[in-house]
C-alpha cells in the first residue's frame, strides 16, 4: 500500500511541475516571467563565458610556463650538439644564457603578476556565480511553493472550515512575498554582476 502511496504522489508531483511548466497551474506568478527569463538567459551566457574565459586564462598561464622551459630545454640541447658539430659560437651562448634568464627570472615576475591581476580576480568573479545558480534555484522552488499554497487554498475554499481558509490564504500571501522579494532582488542583481 505504502508503494502504490508514494507512486501517486510522484505521478501527481510530476502533472503539478508540468502544468506549472507549461503555465497551466493558474497562478498570477506565471513560470514564464519575461524579465526574469530575458535576465537568466544574459546570467546563463556570462556563466558560460567566464567559465570559459577562466579555463582560458588558466591554460595560457600553462602555456607560458611550458614555453619558457622548452626554450631553455632547446638552448641546453642545441648547444650540446653543437659542442659535438663545431666550436660553440658567441651567439649559441647568448641563446642559451638569454633561454635561462627567460625560464629563471622573467617567467616568474611575469607568473606573479599574472596570476594577482588576471587569475585571481577572474575566480573571484566565476565565484560569484555559483551564489546566483543558488538563488536561481530557490526562486524556482519558492514559485513552486506559491503554486502549491494556491493549490491548497482551492482546496480549503471548498469546504466549510473559515479558519483554514484564512490560514491557507496567510500562506499564501507568504509564499508569494517571499517569491516576489527574491525575484525583484534577482532582477536587480544578475544586471549588476553583468556590468561589473
Amino acid at each position: 500500500m505504502s508503494f502504490w502511496n508514494n507512486t501517486k504522489k510522484s505521478v501527481a508531483k510530476a502533472g503539478s511541475g508540468l502544468r506549472g511548466a507549461s503555465g497551466a497551474s493558474g497562478s498570477g506568478l506565471s513560470a514564464s516571467d519575461p524579465e526574469f527569463n530575458e535576465q537568466e538567459q544574459r546570467f546563463r551566457n556570462l556563466e558560460r563565458r567566464g567559465m570559459r574565459l577562466l579555463q582560458e586564462t588558466k591554460d595560457y598561464r600553462g602555456s607560458i610556463s611550458g614555453m619558457t622551459t622548452a626554450q631553455r630545454a632547446l638552448a641546453t640541447d642545441l648547444t650540446a650538439f653543437l659542442l659535438d658539430v663545431q666550436r660553440p659560437q658567441d651567439y649559441q651562448a647568448a641563446y642559451r644564457q638569454a633561454a635561462t634568464h627567460i625560464d629563471q627570472t622573467s617567467q616568474p615576475q611575469f607568473d606573479e603578476v599574472y596570476v594577482e591581476t588576471v587569475l585571481k580576480p577572474m575566480a573571484r568573479y566565476c565565484g560569484y556565480l555559483p551564489e546566483f545558480n543558488k538563488a536561481i534555484k530557490k526562486r524556482k522552488a519558492l514559485h513552486d511553493d506559491v503554486d502549491k499554497a494556491r493549490r491548497a487554498l482551492a482546496k480549503e475554499q471548498g469546504k466549510p472550515d473559515a479558519l483554514a481558509v484564512e490560514r491557507a490564504e496567510m500562506d499564501l500571501q507568504y509564499a508569494e512575498q517571499a517569491y516576489n522579494t527574491l525575484n525583484s532582488a534577482l532582477i536587480r542583481e544578475i544586471p549588476k554582476l553583468i556590468n561589473s
